[in-house]
């Protein structure tokens, strides 16, 4: 059985039509292989950007919690301040208010304190004029002269041995 040349043309035909689909599925596929290549570039550089994007997320939150805690702090300190304030414009208001006759009795009450702690602690009569320099207290001289002539080498109060060497003369 031989072919008619009419169904070898309309064979060739088919085959020429087969070969040219078989080309473009050829330059469809390339094509394709080329898109899915660049595709892939570039799910791999926005992965890296989103990890990138990730730590610096993860920075800002740290640097976020950061200010927040120093925010906090600074409001309390801040607070503190305030009530410090409020407390200081209490005293002043209060010294303000005084009468005259108040403000100098307050006056006398704490110059008398103040002579206190300059009497000797001995005879508590007379200004503190010498120091012990073992243990630093102060006491008139008079007082330190009885001491050292009665061999009393005992300091009154805290009972620290001295001698004449360890006795010296303050100006207060």
């Amino acid at each position: 059985m031989f072919l008619s040349i009419l169904q070898m043309k309309v064979l060739l035909s088919e085959a020429i039509k087969c070969s040219q689909e078989d080309r473009h599925f050829a330059i469809s596929l390339e094509g394709a292989k080329s898109e899915l290549g660049d595709a892939e570039k570039e799910l791999k550089w926005l992965k890296s950007a989103f990890a990138s994007s990730e730590k610096e997320y993860d920075q800002i939150q740290w640097d976020l919690n950061e200010i927040q805690m120093k925010l906090d702090n600074e409001r309390e300190e801040r607070k503190k301040l305030e009530e410090e304030i409020v407390e200081c414009n209490k005293k002043v208001a209060e010294l303000t208010a005084e009468s005259g006759e108040a403000a100098v009795k307050r006056l006398q009450e704490e110059i008398k304190d103040c002579r206190t702690i300059l009497k000797c602690s001995v005879c508590l009569d007379r200004p503190k004029e010498v120091v012990i320099v073992k243990c630093f207290h102060l006491f008139c001289n008079q007082c330190m002269q009885r001491n050292l002539e009665i061999r009393h080498r005992k300091r009154p109060g805290c009972g620290t041995a001295f001698g004449q060497n360890d006795v010296h003369l303050v100006k207060m």
